[in-house]
C-alpha cells in the first residue's frame, strides 16, 4: 500500500519550497503565474489533496463549524428525538466536509458552556426562539450565525434558510377541505418559533378564507407522541370535535392518529390528520400520514452555503433562503374506492 503524498513531495517534484507549495495552492503570495502553474500541475499528477485541516488554519480558521437547536425549558428538544432534525445534520454535515470544515453538533444541555469555549468559525441555529440567549452569545463572541428559521426577533440582516410556512400551511388547510373537512384544528406548540407563528397566522386566515370552522389546540407538554395524544383527546372529546386535524409536528400527529383510534374514530373517514414534516414513522403508520415536507436536506446544506459565504465575505450575496414545501396526500385524509365499491355503483 503506497503512503499519501505529502506538501514535501509535491515541493522535491516541483524544486520550489514547502512554502511555495503552500502559497499556490491557497492562491497566497506573491508568485509568478508560471510558478503557480506549475507547482499546481505537479501536486495533480501527484495525486496530492491538501488536508481541510491545514488549509483551514493557513488561513486562520479552526474549520469547525458547531450546529445546535434552541429550546426551551419546558418543551425541551433534543435532535435525535425528530427525523427533521437528523435529515438537516446528515445534509450539512455532508456539506461542510465537502467545503473543508468538520460540523460538531452541540447538544441543548451543554450547549452555553461549550459555545464559550469552542474555537469555531461559524455556527447554525436551528428554529431560534424569541429572545435566543444562544444567538446573542455567539454574536457577542462575533462567530457568524446562520439559524434555520427566522429569529422572530432577530435583526432585519441576520442570515437564515427556511420554508414558507405561510404558503405551506395553506395548502394543508386546502387539502383538507377539499377532502371533505368543515371544522379543522391546528394542533402547535407555543408560538415561540417562527415556523409556529406562521403556521397559526396561515391557520387562522385559510379557515376564514375558505369557510371552515378554525379551531387551536396548543400543546405545552411534551412535542412527542404522548403530547400529540393528550391534545389530540381532548380535541375528540369536546362537544363539537374536529373532523381534521393538522399538526405542526409529525410526531404530534402521529399521537393525533392513536388518539382516533383508542376513541374508535376511523381515519379518514370521520377525521383527517396531517402533519408538518415527513419522517419513516410517517410514511410508516396506519394509516400512512399525510405530511407537509419541508425538504431537511435541503435546507441543511443550504445553511452550510450560507454560513460559508457569510465567512468567507462577511455577508452572503443571498442573505435569505427559501427552500420549498410539498403536500404529500396519504391514507391518513384520502378515502380510497376500492374496486369492490366500484362494482357495487
Amino acid at each position: 500500500m503506497s503512503r499519501p503524498v505529502k506538501i514535501g513531495d509535491v515541493a522535491a517534484a516541483a524544486g520550489v519550497s514547502i512554502t511555495t507549495v503552500s502559497h499556490a495552492l491557497n492562491g497566497k503570495g506573491r508568485l509568478p503565474d508560471e510558478t503557480r502553474r506549475r507547482v499546481r500541475e505537479v501536486a495533480e499528477r501527484l495525486g496530492y489533496t491538501p488536508s481541510p485541516l491545514a488549509r483551514a488554519l493557513a488561513g486562520g480558521r479552526t474549520g469547525m463549524l458547531a450546529v445546535t437547536v434552541s429550546t426551551v425549558a419546558e418543551l425541551a428538544l433534543r435532535i435525535g428525538d425528530f427525523d427533521y432534525f437528523m435529515q438537516v445534520m446528515n445534509a450539512a454535515t455532508s456539506e461542510a466536509f465537502e467545503r473543508g470544515f468538520s460540523l460538531i453538533l452541540v447538544p441543548a444541555e451543554s450547549r452555553r458552556e461549550l459555545l464559550e469555549r469552542l474555537p469555531l468559525d461559524g455556527a447554525i441555529v436551528m428554529d431560534p426562539v424569541r429572545g435566543d440567549e444562544i444567538v446573542d452569545l455567539l454574536g457577542e463572541r462575533g462567530i457568524p450565525v446562520v439559524t434555520i428559521g427566522r429569529c422572530p426577533d432577530g435583526p432585519e440582516g441576520a442570515c437564515w434558510v427556511d420554508n414558507d410556512h405561510l404558503a405551506g400551511t395553506r395548502s394543508m388547510i386546502a387539502h383538507l377541505v377539499d377532502e371533505g373537512a368543515s371544522r379543522v384544528a391546528l394542533l402547535t406548540a407555543p408560538p415561540l418559533q417562527s415556523y409556529t407563528i406562521d403556521a397559526l397566522a396561515a391557520f387562522e386566515a385559510a379557515c376564514a378564507e375558505l369557510g371552515v370552522e378554525a379551531i387551536v389546540e396548543r400543546v405545552t407538554d411534551s412535542l412527542s407522541e404522548s403530547g400529540g395524544y393528550g391534545a389530540a383527546s381532548r380535541l375528540l372529546a369536546s362537544g363539537r370535535p374536529p373532523d381534521a386535524i393538522y399538526a405542526t409536528l409529525d410526531r404530534l400527529a402521529l399521537g393525533a392518529l392513536l388518539a382516533a383510534e383508542a376513541k374508535g374514530i376511523r381515519v379518514p373517514e370521520a377525521l383527517r390528520v396531517a402533519g408538518c414534516t415527513d419522517s419513516d414513522a410517517a410514511r410508516s403508520s396506519r394509516p400512512t400520514l399525510t405530511a407537509l415536507s419541508v425538504h431537511p436536506e435541503w435546507i441543511g446544506a443550504e445553511a452550510v452555503d450560507v454560513l460559508i459565504s457569510l465567512m468567507d465575505d462577511g455577508a452572503p450575496a443571498v442573505a435569505h433562503r427559501v427552500v420549498p414545501f410539498s403536500v404529500i396526500p396519504r391514507a391518513s385524509t384520502r378515502v380510497l374506492v376500492s374496486s369492490d365499491n366500484l362494482s357495487r355503483a
